[in-house]
């Protein structure tokens, strides 16, 4: 199904790049040139420099601009949060303020968006055809892939295209930014990737993280990722079956210290199983009892969203007479 995108928002996280502004913003207006409904949204993130003097500047000249200008440093996924609440388009593009990402690339993504994808993200490459050595996560990448069922190289590049209907009501926290493809794709939507120029860091420091920390944080997220998504209208499902599994272990460990009673003649104080048999048992209590309130809690909080937690593709009516 080939669907015409009418109108484009283009979001903008910036911090700290009040040296970008003007050259970053004219390679985007060369790209938008053959579109006719398009916003640009650019949000700074705090920024301590001259960063919101020159947007503010920039957009007494364009009314297609707007500034939003957050109190202070929250991070890039809330920046983005608040660009995608504000953005009016049917389309959205997200894309760095720091000239790495090329804004030349966005009409490859919004022809695959009118192909029909609901989803287009960039597989960050250099002026050679190479990889970036920030698009190459290794490990941390096929684990993404292998857990959330989303194949794709590149899950940082943040040069993307979204179908907006898709995003509302769509909460970002806690640096997951990167996995709102996975979010789309849970909901049911169709995901493309297509390579994108990136060009070096010319200006500033990129925050180095461990490849063991990165690694832990990625598990972390995925964890609390597949939860939202198996679990999040049913948590005593997975509360029980801790529950169960931690009562299933203290019968064990009772089972296991009668026989070595009865057949070993072994008095219960002399093994630690009478106070792991009490730690696996209250613990099943303890799990059991936060299953139930986990379940009170998500019925009052879907019962009072103002939207369904299905997502419908299409609706088909019958033509009138």
């Amino acid at each position: 199904m080939t669907m015409k995108t009418t109108s484009i928002s283009i979001v903008v996280p910036v911090f700290n790049e009040e040296w970008a502004i003007d050259p970053f913003y004219g390679k985007l207006e060369r790209a938008l040139a053959g579109y006719q409904d398009c916003e640009v949204i650019f949000v700074d993130d705090g920024s301590t420099d001259r960063t919101k003097d020159r947007l503010l500047d920039l957009s007494r000249g364009h009314l297609s601009l707007k500034v939003i200008k957050l109190r202070r440093n929250f991070g890039l996924t809330h920046a983005l949060q608040a660009g995608i609440d504000h953005a009016r388009g049917d389309c959205i593009v997200t894309i760095s303020g720091n000239l790495q990402d090329e804004p030349a690339e966005i009409p490859k993504l919004l022809k695959l968006i009118d192909e029909g994808f609901d989803v287009v993200v960039g597989w960050s490459q250099s002026e050679d055809g190479e990889l970036t050595r920030e698009s190459t996560s290794g490990f941390s990448s096929w684990l993404i892939s292998k857990i959330s069922g989303v194949q794709l190289h590149d899950y940082n590049c943040l040069l993307r295209a979204y179908r907006s209907e898709l995003l509302k009501g769509l909460q970002l926290y806690a640096n997951l930014e990167r996995y709102i493809p996975v979010y789309i794709f849970w909901k049911g939507g169709t995901i493309a990737e297509t390579p994108v120029l990136q060009h070096p860091r010319s200006h500033g420091k990129r925050a180095r993280v461990s490849k063991t920390k990165r690694t832990l944080k990625t598990i972390l997220d995925l964890f609390m990722l597949k939860f939202l998504e198996k679990f999040s209208d049913r948590p005593l499902y997975i509360f029980g079956a801790l529950s169960l599994g931690s009562f299933a272990l203290g019968l064990l460990s009772l089972s296991w210290m009668i026989w070595l009673k009865n057949f070993q003649g072994k008095a219960f104080i002399e093994t630690p199983l009478p106070l792991v048999t009490v730690l696996f048992i209250l613990t099943g209590v303890l799990l059991m009892v936060l299953g139930v309130m986990a379940e009170f809690l998500a019925r009052v909080y879907l019962s009072g969203r103002n939207e369904p937690i299905y997502a419908i593709a299409q609706i088909s009516e019958p033509e009138a007479k």
